[in-house]
């Protein structure tokens, strides 16, 4: 994955999970306001850490990984133990973590527009977007789908590029599920690969 491509889907994902509003608030306003809030927070953030803290007080709380655990490790998540569900949670979170803290610490100078909002359902919404990086040439396309819950609007997948995000690491899980036995295999992949953070 090149370097623009880490920092677009770090822009989504920080910008979409950092999403929260009472059920009045359209989903495009609460995206729009987060974005600015993102992008401040990560200019002046200065180093790896500080970026790791971002994530994790800013974009974590508001991201239901349960649904897109559950969306990523598919059908075989029905049956995994409560134990193999924590870790496969706990291995997700630490995998974004670790994929976009880097990528975030090139958002500096990025710009963002709304394009616009499609209601999927009464709970679910797709907000379509374009952002600038410095130095790139054309906008690109991101698009957020949130869903409320309660009086939140959560994150439950993103694009960049019209790649979505849980349909991506699902092929990449289940590939790896099947290489190394099932569930096991995957939760010691996804330590494995955070482990050094």
């Amino acid at each position: 994955m090149n370097r623009t491509l880490k920092l677009l889907l770090a822009l989504a994902t920080s910008v979409a999970i950092d999403a929260w509003a009472a059920p009045t608030s359209s989903a495009d306003a609460v995206i729009s306001t987060m974005t600015q809030q993102v992008l401040a927070k990560s200019s002046a953030a200065s180093d790896p850490a500080q970026f790791r803290a971002l994530i994790e007080s800013t974009i974590l709380p508001n991201v239901d990984f349960r649904v897109m655990t559950a969306r990523t490790v598919g059908p075989k998540w029905r049956g995994a133990t409560d134990e193999q569900k924590r870790r496969l949670m706990a291995g997700f979170e630490a995998l974004l973590i670790k994929t976009y803290a880097g990528a975030l610490s090139q958002a500096g100078g990025a710009k963002y527009r709304l394009r616009q909002t499609l209601l999927l359902d009464a709970t679910t919404a797709e907000v379509r977007s374009d952002v600038t990086v410095p130095g790139g040439r054309d906008p690109v396309t991101l698009n957020y789908r949130l869903e409320l819950q309660g009086d939140q609007w959560k994150i439950i997948d993103m694009s960049v590029l019209g790649i979505w995000l849980v349909p991506t690491y699902q092929t990449q899980f289940a590939q790896v599920m099947e290489r190394t036995g099932g569930l096991d295999g995957l939760v010691a992949s996804l330590e494995e690969r955070t482990k050094a953070r």
